[in-house]
């Protein structure tokens, strides 16, 4: 919700105040088995009527031992095994998978396991949060003297959020794998898989000043802009200035650039040092691994310098109308500390390596016998430890081409264009942490940079083709998108190195009145072409291309007034 009062002064100047208040909740509900528990089953105590426990066993790799059994046998009376194995389903719970509608021939009713057992194996670890934000704006707009158009501002926020998990997920409560222990090597839950959280809180304020300053009496051709901007948070402040410059070398040609600094804080997630977990595919093991990030209270505040300059073309008549117009810019953006996760298959590369590479980096994985060791082959891994730092840097370049045309035909008007966006690189510098060179210096640009945190797929051009007609309250139009091959480098040397090229059909037609029902009808890719393919777990690469074939939109709307 928000509120803002225009406070007038005479009729050239204005004071704007605002104030809004926002929030919201969200819950995080991750299925968990209990380690402790499995432990027991696997040993034929599993059940909720058995009896038998664990008891804390720091010097077990698994952090516990088994107790006293109390004259219980494994796997009878209440007392179950805890059988693994494929035989014990009788279908797959996979959707799509070979016996998820066929039963598994080699499944063995005997062996199946109690469905009481399983329940008391799993839990849950349920994550409730809340973000509150606060927000108060004060702009003073208007003319004063020889300066016009000026804007000064102030603006206040405060940002709070919590997070409070359940009791089984709560690290403060049940840090270890044997449940109200603290004698364990990795405090990462009670779970086989999944992790527990700390409970949290934080609070990040912000005080913004700024102003825009239109230069004037300098030509008719000439126009110039300068702006600041100056922040300072809870945890970090900056002055950053922007110049913005438009000549007018001649009625249908102009030049324009722009430089400025940007600067952007750590946010309270990339301070928060608890841990969240995700599945991830390792080469090295061949299969997927537990890897725990976490954020870092001694990160530094990203900083970058920007500028593009370009030039602007028109073609205009007598009466103002323009027929073509054509913009071209080359922009540049240099970044410095930028925040983002250390690479976890960097880690897994130099762990599998051996030697002083395994030594540099086994602080991040976690063997059987704890974190740091660097006992365990790379297939051992248990866990992989990675946090948030600050990489040295990234300098990217590239151009944005526009090209529109307009003109009368019949009783309508015809538009046609070309939209283009070339990248013509994205360089990240090495990435060193304490001596060890976890990344050398790599090129984006043109690559899908599958395993590399900082840089997305770039194919290098991206494209769109359009046009249209309109008369009365009709409109149809059709839109020819393109992007570029570009060079999956983990695959170097194999047929699946080249991802191809990718160009999609779409068209619409839209009947919009000025009031009443209007109603649009599209038609995408209507060529149905499918994604490029690419090797990893989807088979295309959902940043870049969409799966979703052809389809047809059909929309509505009503106006009233």
């Amino acid at each position: 919700m928000g509120r803002g009062i225009d406070l007038l002064d005479g009729h050239a100047n204005r004071l704007n105040l605002a104030l809004s208040y926002s929030r919201s909740s969200g819950n995080v509900n991750q299925p968990a088995e209990y380690a402790y528990r499995k432990y027991l089953a696997f040993r034929g105590y599993g059940g909720p009527g058995c009896g038998v426990d664990v008891v804390a066993d720091p010097n077990s790799p698994s952090g516990m031992s088994l107790g006293p059994t109390g004259g219980q046998i494994a796997g009878q009376g209440n007392c179950r095994f805890y059988n693994p194995f494929s035989n014990a389903l009788q279908y797959s719970q996979q959707p799509g998978a070979h016996f998820s509608t066929a039963a598994n021939p080699d499944y063995s009713a005997e062996l199946a396991n109690d469905p009481e057992l399983l329940a008391w194996i799993n839990e849950q670890v349920d994550v409730e949060s809340f973000a509150d934000m606060l927000v108060a704006d004060a702009t003073l707009t208007g003319s004063a003297g020889p300066v016009e158009n000026y804007a000064l501002g102030y603006q206040f926020r405060r940002f709070d959020v919590s997070s409070t998990p359940n009791d089984p997920g709560n690290l403060n409560l049940n840090p270890c794998s044997v449940l109200g222990s603290s004698a364990c090597l990795e405090q990462a839950g009670p779970f086989t898989f999944t992790t527990g959280t700390y409970p949290y809180s934080a609070t990040q304020t912000v005080h913004r000043f700024f102003t825009e300053l239109p230069l004037q009496g300098m030509g008719e051709r000439l126009n110039m802009q300068l702006a600041a901007n100056y922040e300072f948070h809870s945890v970090a402040s900056s002055f950053n200035p922007k110049a913005a410059v438009r000549l007018d070398l001649a009625d249908r040609f102009a030049l324009r650039g722009s430089l400025q600094t940007t600067f952007r804080t750590p946010s309270v997630d990339d301070l928060n040092e608890s841990r969240t977990t995700a599945l991830a595919y390792v080469n090295e093991a061949g299969v997927y691994k537990a890897v725990d990030t976490r954020g870092n209270k001694q990160l530094e505040s990203e900083q970058a310098l920007t500028y593009n300059a370009g030039f602007v073309v028109t073609i205009a008549d007598e009466s103002g109308f323009v027929p073509v117009q054509l913009t071209a810019d080359y922009w540049s953006y240099d970044f410095e500390n930028v925040i983002a996760v250390v690479p976890y298959n960097a880690v897994t590369r130099l762990y599998h390596e051996g030697g002083s590479a395994r030594d540099a980096v086994k602080g991040y994985v976690t063997c059987s016998d704890g974190r740091g060791t660097g006992t365990c082959d790379v297939t051992g891994i248990e866990r992989i430890d990675v946090d948030l730092i600050n990489w040295p840097g990234v300098k990217t370049s590239g151009f944005d081409v526009q090209l529109t045309a307009r003109s009368q035909a019949g009783g309508g008007i015809v538009n046609a264009g070309l939209e283009a966006t070339y990248t013509n690189n994205y360089s990240i510098e090495a990435l060193d942490v304490e001596g060890v060179e976890l990344m050398s210096d790599t090129e984006g640009a043109g690559g899908l940079n599958k395993y590399n945190p900082i840089a997305p797929p770039l194919p290098s051009l991206k494209g769109r083709l359009f046009g249209s007609y309109s008369w009365s309250d009709y409109n149809v139009a059709g839109y020819l998108n393109y992007i570029s091959s570009y060079t999956d480098h983990d695959e170097a040397g194999t047929e699946y190195e080249d991802i191809g090229g990718f160009v999609t059909l779409d068209a619409t037609a839209q009947w919009s009145p000025s009031r009443g029902i209007g109603i649009s009808l599209s038609l995408l890719n209507l060529t149905g072409l499918e994604p490029p393919f690419v090797k990893w777990e989807q088979s295309f690469d959902g940043f870049t291309h969409s799966a979703k074939g052809r389809r047809i939109k059909l929309a509505a709307t009503y106006r009233w007034f």
